[in-house]
């Protein structure tokens, strides 16, 4: 008898095999979770392929203690790159200080134990005496130190215009002093850069980190950062000597944050603050990722501690 229009369809399309009874399977449904299904090993995921971009060298760093900073405008990957710069100094047994200086975006400091921050709501001199103490702590120290700076944060800037040589008491003292400039294809992502070459800021070293994740879909990196690459402030900064590094999209970035994971534990299937851990196209992702940083980084691998 054929079914009548008040049937309901079944949840799983019957399937025969040979001449046994029909067989339920599951009907695909695009809003599931995928990551609560049952973990799939897919042979070959992971496989490390040759980084796709040409890997610029910068000087050899080796030996020295650090004090890094990564700044930039708000939104162009900083907090990821430090996040990546802090797992592999902390996965290589480093000791180094931490510190997170984003008064709107505390991100840095939830991933890692012991970030520094300073105190809740200051002024933007009290932040300026923070550092300048901070800087002074890691001198006494010996320790590198490693710093994320807010997007639009200026304390960097009243620090260099208040003491010019800077970056000569650290180097005099066997320090180098390290400078990344996150940036993504707007020409106003160069304002940082501009602004601290404007004041005379020479650090040890200087790079500036392209960030792909900023890319629109159906642009090549070369049309994308097409104006960055023309303008004059890149320009003066590369004859300088800055070292530009390509960071990649990582495509699963949203899954990672929701479990507040470290990258490495993400792609080794850790659960983290999620209730599942990444899927196995995720997890493959983050490798490649991981892989594809350690490959565009390789040119100034000793600029980190």
């Amino acid at each position: 008898m054929s079914a009548t229009r008040n049937e309901k369809p079944s949840s799983a399309a019957p399937s025969r095999t040979g001449e046994g009874a029909p067989v339920a399977r599951p009907v695909f449904n695009f809003d599931a979770v995928i990551d609560a299904e049952p973990e799939l090993e897919i042979l070959g995921a992971g496989r490390k392929v040759e980084s796709p971009v040409k890997v610029e060298h910068g000087a050899d760093l080796s030996g020295k203690k650090k004090i890094i900073f990564w700044t930039g405008r708000g939104k162009t990957g900083k907090t990821t790159g430090i996040r990546w710069a802090a797992e592999t100094a902390v996965a290589n047994g480093r000791s180094l200080l931490m510190a997170d200086m984003d008064p709107t975006n505390d991100t840095f400091s939830k991933y890692f134990g012991g970030v520094l921050r300073p105190p809740e709501a200051s002024e933007p001199a009290i932040a300026l005496k923070w550092l300048d103490k901070l800087l002074q702590h890691a001198l006494q120290q010996g320790m590198s130190l490693l710093v994320d700076l807010g997007g639009g944060d200026t304390t960097l800037r009243r620090l260099v215009t208040q003491l010019p040589d800077l970056v000569a008491m650290f180097e005099a003292q066997g320090f180098a002093v390290v400078v990344l400039y996150a940036i993504g294809p707007q020409e106003e992502d160069l304002s940082p850069l501009a602004t601290l070459q404007s004041l005379g800021l020479r650090p040890t070293a200087t790079a500036i980190v392209l960030n792909e994740a900023m890319i629109e879909v159906g642009d090549t990196r070369e049309t994308a950062f097409a104006r960055v690459f023309g303008h004059s402030a890149f320009r003066a900064a590369v004859d300088r000597g800055a070292v530009p590094v390509w960071m990649p999209r990582l495509l699963a970035a949203q899954q990672v944050e929701i479990r507040r994971l470290h990258f490495r534990d993400a792609a080794d299937g850790q659960v983290g603050q999620g209730t599942s851990p990444l899927g196995p196209f995720d997890r493959s992702r983050v490798l490649n990722w991981l892989q594809a940083m350690d490959a565009n980084f390789a040119g100034i691998k000793t600029w980190f501690p």
